[in-house]
């Protein structure tokens, strides 16, 4: 049972940012198959990673980590894997590299022990701000 136990991933936290502001936060503990979910109920339903949910399931996260990420089926996507050191396409790993950072919204994602801002994983946010993004750096 022991071994079994090395193969489950650590609880995992994070919070859900729209700008700088935190609209969500989300601890997932995937031995116990829990997700404990706080959303700001006064942020428009489109930036909140479970609008109108009542009970998250740890799928539900896995399902939201994806929709914050390049397409499987993107052109090259073997080549962005690789750029990103990665083999497989896992979405909890990519978007622990590029935060769900994506080019339409300000929505994004950190860590625990991550003391980041969105200028410092949003290209574009950084760029309008006359700043220069860390993710761009890589």
């Amino acid at each position: 049972m022991k071994n079994l136990n090395m193969l489950i991933s650590p609880p995992l936290q994070f919070e859900v940012l729209e700008h700088d502001q935190v609209i969500a936060k989300v601890k997932l503990d995937y031995m116990n198959q829990t997700v404990e979910v706080w959303q700001d109920d006064s942020v428009p339903p489109v930036f909140l990673p479970f609008p109108g949910k009542q009970k998250v399931l740890v799928s539900d996260v896995l399902d939201y980590f994806e929709s914050r990420c390049i397409p499987r089926t993107r052109h090259h996507i073997e080549k962005v894997l690789q750029t990103l050191k990665l083999r497989d396409y896992v979405p909890t790993d990519i978007v622990k590299q590029t935060h769900g950072v994506l080019y339409d919204d300000y929505v994004w994602i950190r860590f625990s022990g991550e003391e980041l801002t969105c200028a410092d994983v949003h290209p574009r946010f950084a760029s309008e701000q006359g700043l220069s993004s860390d993710l761009c750096k890589q």
